[in-house]
């Protein structure tokens, strides 16, 4: 899995708090693949992570999606959201909003917000 997910580390034997915080993501994404899942959950997949890392980590989740396993992704990050068929907006504890992949970023964070556009 250090191959698989381009994990930096100068030994495997090297403990994950010393890692960098792109590379501890990584691990714990290939902790999170290691059984082969028919469903991965992730919520906050890429906070705290660098741009390259974010890019790399949400390009493993859509290999993942495209392997046949189903991803469900909770996050109020934009960038995470975008590699998703479908997001589904919470406010206040019940769903506002659903809207298909190609969204607009201010359509969205108006419903993250609770606020009707077509008002």
């Amino acid at each position: 899995m250090i191959a698989n997910l381009s994990i930096k580390a100068p030994s495997p034997q090297l403990p994950v708090s010393g890692l960098s915080g792109g590379n501890q993501q990584k691990v714990v994404m290939a902790r999170a693949l290691a059984d082969d899942p028919r469903l991965l959950v992730l919520i906050n997949p890429t906070a705290g992570v660098d741009v390259r890392s974010k890019e790399f980590l949400l390009d493993t989740v859509e290999r993942t999606a495209r392997s046949g396993a189903g991803v469900l992704i909770a996050s109020d990050e934009l960038d995470d959201l975008r590699v998703c068929d479908r997001v589904l907006v919470m406010f206040q504890a019940r769903v506002t909003a659903e809207v298909g992949r190609g969204w607009h970023d201010h359509e969205l964070v108006a419903a993250m917000e609770g606020i009707d556009l077509d008002a």
